[in-house]
């Protein structure tokens, strides 16, 4: 595609000269396509904002974290022959954090 960046002052702008002209004028006095024109505007009207804001928080939260990661691959190390039962086991009872050992065989 033909894709390119449209910086957040530009779009902006399209947004002030909207209160004066068609977004087909601002598509023709901008060199911008006419749909990219609408899309910046609808997107203005219904957020307040001209860019989307990306999605920070998607999905279910983590269980373990990167410190309970750290430990458990250091009880690997230090025992390479450890079952997933044993390093279960030793995080709650060091970490104080209960996860199935089917969370800590995916995460591992």
């Amino acid at each position: 595609g033909n894709r390119r960046h449209i910086p957040e002052a530009v779009k902006q702008q399209w947004v002030t000269m909207s209160t004066l002209m068609s977004s087909r004028e601002i598509a023709q006095a901008t060199g911008t396509s006419h749909r990219t024109v609408n899309r910046v505007l609808r997107l203005s009207r219904l957020t307040g904002s001209v860019v989307k804001k990306p999605c920070t928080a998607s999905g279910h939260p983590r269980t373990l974290t990167a410190h309970d990661v750290q430990y458990l691959l250091s009880c690997i190390r230090h025992s390479p022959d450890i079952y997933l039962s044993e390093l279960q086991y030793h995080l709650e009872k060091t970490r104080g954090v209960y996860v199935s050992t089917c969370t800590i065989q995916r995460t591992l």
